[in-house]
């Protein structure tokens, strides 16, 4: 068995030679450790990049207040030594470490976290994870409520764009005395992409505007909503304004002086501390980054080689794009007595045969990717690991263009799909085939019933109600992937699930990372294939992509209804003052009502706390219920069981649901001190 690999990989290493990669005849220092990273990163500034590649490398050049302990994950002192939390749990004051230094010598300070947390929400830098830290006071508005604005009142400079409050006024003077059909009013509104610039609005006549999708406008009520949009328009300009005065200078986040970093909260976030040890919250170096007198601009190239500064266990020597990236051990880190690797080299390989076979000949010490029809050879090695992980595999529909613009089409696919089928003979390392997409658990959170178990009568049943029974009239469809032999795999079995069970026209097709990454931020697909590993373990990590305009969204989807509860989620007080009215709306109402009447009752403090907590997961619940019951806006496909091949001789590895594996933690057991 073991002389059948090796015989394969031996083969594989002469035909790499032709193609002129080496992994050996270099005279440089041989690495400590490497691994194999999967694909090119598109990017080392941790405030744009998405991707796994990139977080892994981010992980060991980049350190936050706190960094995740190597082994259990949970946030630990980096670049604050302590902090301390207000008894509302809405004010974290972290306090530096004064050791702490940037690569080239210089000291870091509360400012650079400053910068850097107000840089990732900086509208022109146009971060996809902006999002993730809008639970700091006026952030949100920071980032997003002058764009707000301007799509509601103006003034826009977009070719052939008009604000939404400007469409209506000019509607009113086209519309006859019988006034405007709600299906025409619903159209001007996604024309003015009124409901991205609208998410979080609580303005009632706004929110009685948006919802109007039945029977026919007056001219009054056309008026009304005019000078809502208008009010709610000047409302978020006037917001985004204090936003700018006070986000990063004496409110939200900013500092007391040179070692004393305060965060404040709009609302309890039982994760936050969990944030601050994400690749999005990491410090970059302001003197490298940006442009001498230019806030909002920075320089594109500061994170290559022979520029960037960093604040890691490790920094970045080499850049060899296609070949490596080399990461030495910083002499300037304040824990470096801690770090037992001196050199670690990534392989941006994504061809899981090639990556294989360098991990076969001792070319590499961990393989996280690897061809799946090998799984029952490779699963008997010793040197195989294998865990549950906190991972969804799914493809993405692309809202914007049909049929996926049809609720109907979208969910007759995902009940035409056998999931079971593609675990049990394409994945085969036991995953668990997916009906929701939030993965089982989640401390505190039950999910809410599904209907997504297959059924391919329906499936065809709701196809024909539609416009396309047996695939008749559809165009041929694309699955888009990134380059990888499990996805192709994935996305053939889809495509001919779909043939046989729907009639449908589809092919799978491939891009490279970068390439895929670019496409699917501009809806330039059918349909998209795609993975989410949560960034903490709660369940708002994987709902709160979906939100209008959500930064990993990449689908076109919009709900209201949807934005409300994961807005709600985020400040359960909020929702307290608008229980009345919203209960009626909820799926589950009677469940909501007990839970919102045990905050009611709390007799202390912490049951308090507790029943809120309680209530926040009954709300990520019904926002959940809207995906899997109501809109399927995406196709979970499978749970993931994450596996790699490890060498014997790494220690440091620690098996976690998040598949997170730090770097800064491992050491070779033949090793002293991080030296062969």
């Amino acid at each position: 068995m073991y002389r059948n690999l090796l015989g394969i990989g031996a083969v594989l290493l002469l035909a790499l030679v032709l193609v002129g990669i080496t992994f050996s005849a270099s005279t440089e220092r041989p690495a400590d450790f490497r691994f194999i990273n999967g694909t090119e990163p598109k990017t080392l500034d941790p405030h744009i990049m998405t991707g796994q590649p990139e977080g892994r490398i981010a992980d060991a050049i980049f350190e936050g207040v706190t960094y995740r302990d190597p082994e259990t994950l949970a946030p630990v002192p980096g670049c604050a030594t302590h902090w301390d939390i207000s008894a509302d749990g809405k004010t974290y004051t972290f306090h530096m470490r004064k050791e702490a230094r940037w690569s080239d010598g210089t000291p870091i300070t509360a400012h650079d976290f400053v910068y850097s947390w107000k840089r990732l929400q900086e509208p022109k830098l146009g971060s996809e994870y902006a999002y993730i830290m809008h639970m700091l006071k006026w952030a949100q508005e920071y980032n997003t409520y002058e764009s707000h604005a301007k799509k509601l009142i103006g003034p826009l400079t977009e070719k052939d764009k008009t604000p939404v409050a400007d469409m209506v006024q000019a509607a009113m003077v086209e519309v006859s005395d019988a006034g405007m059909s709600a299906k025409a009013w619903q159209t001007l509104l996604e024309k003015g992409e009124a409901r991205n610039a609208l998410k979080d609005v609580t303005h009632p006549v706004v929110l009685e505007a948006l919802a109007r999708d039945e029977g026919t406008l007056t001219a009054a009520e056309l008026q009304s909503y005019e000078a809502a949009l208008r009010e709610e328009g000047q409302r978020r300009r006037d917001r985004a304004a204090l936003a700018r005065k006070h986000f990063g200078v004496d409110q939200g986040v900013y500092a007391t002086d040179d070692y004393t970093l305060v965060a404040e909260l709009k609302a309890p976030t039982p994760y936050f501390l969990e944030i601050t040890s994400f690749y999005s919250a990491r410090p970059v170096p302001r003197h490298v980054v940006e442009i001498p007198g230019k806030t909002d601009e920075w320089v594109d190239d500061w994170f290559l080689p022979h520029k960037i500064v960093t604040n890691g266990a490790f920094h970045l020597e080499q850049w060899r794009v296609n070949e490596k990236i080399r990461l030495v051990r910083s002499e300037t880190y304040w824990g470096k007595d801690t770090i037992r690797l001196g050199v670690v080299d990534a392989f941006p390989y994504a061809n899981q045969t090639l990556a294989l076979n360098l991990y076969l000949t001792g070319g590499a010490e961990w393989c996280p990717d690897y061809p799946r029809d090998l799984v029952q050879i490779l699963k008997k090695r010793p040197d195989f690991r294998k865990y549950p992980g906190m991972v969804v595999y799914y493809y993405r529909f692309n809202h914007t263009r049909k049929p996926f613009n049809d609720v109907r089409v979208r969910r007759a696919i995902s009940l035409a799909i056998d999931r079971k089928a593609i675990v049990e003979h394409v994945t085969k390392l036991g995953e668990q085939p997916a009906y929701l997409f939030v993965p089982p658990g989640m401390p505190g959170y039950e999910p809410p019933p599904t209907n997504l178990e297959m059924n391919v009568e329906e499936a065809r049943r709701l196809m024909a109600e539609a416009g396309y029974p047996g695939g008749k009239g559809l165009k041929e469809i694309g699955i888009l992937y990134n380059t990888n032999e499990s996805h192709r795999k994935i996305a053939e079995a889809i495509a001919d699930q779909l043939r046989k069970n729907l009639g449908i026209k589809i092919k799978a097709y491939n891009q490279e990372w970068q390439a895929y990454q670019d496409t699917t931020r501009k809806l330039d697909y059918d349909m998209a294939r795609a993975g989410w590993i949560g960034d903490y373990q709660d369940p708002k990590t994987f709902l709160d992509m979906w939100v209008t305009k959500g930064g990993n969204n990449q689908t076109g989807y919009s709900s209201a209804a949807y934005d409300s509860l994961i807005r709600y989620a985020a400040n359960v007080y909020a929702f307290m003052d608008v229980a009345d009215e919203w209960l009626p709306k909820l799926k589950e109402r009677e469940r909501a009502q007990s839970k919102l009447d045990a905050v009611k009752n709390a007799e202390t403090p912490e049951t308090r706390v507790a029943a809120l907590a309680d209530l926040r997961m009954h709300l990520l619940r019904e926002a959940e219920a809207i995906l899997v019951q109501d809109d399927y806006p995406i196709m979970p496909i499978y749970f993931y069981v994450v596996s790699s091949l490890v060498s014997e001789k790494v220690g440091g590895f620690v098996e976690n649901r998040q598949d997170i594996h730090p770097i800064r933690g491992m050491w070779m057991k033949d090793a002293d001190g991080g030296s062969r």
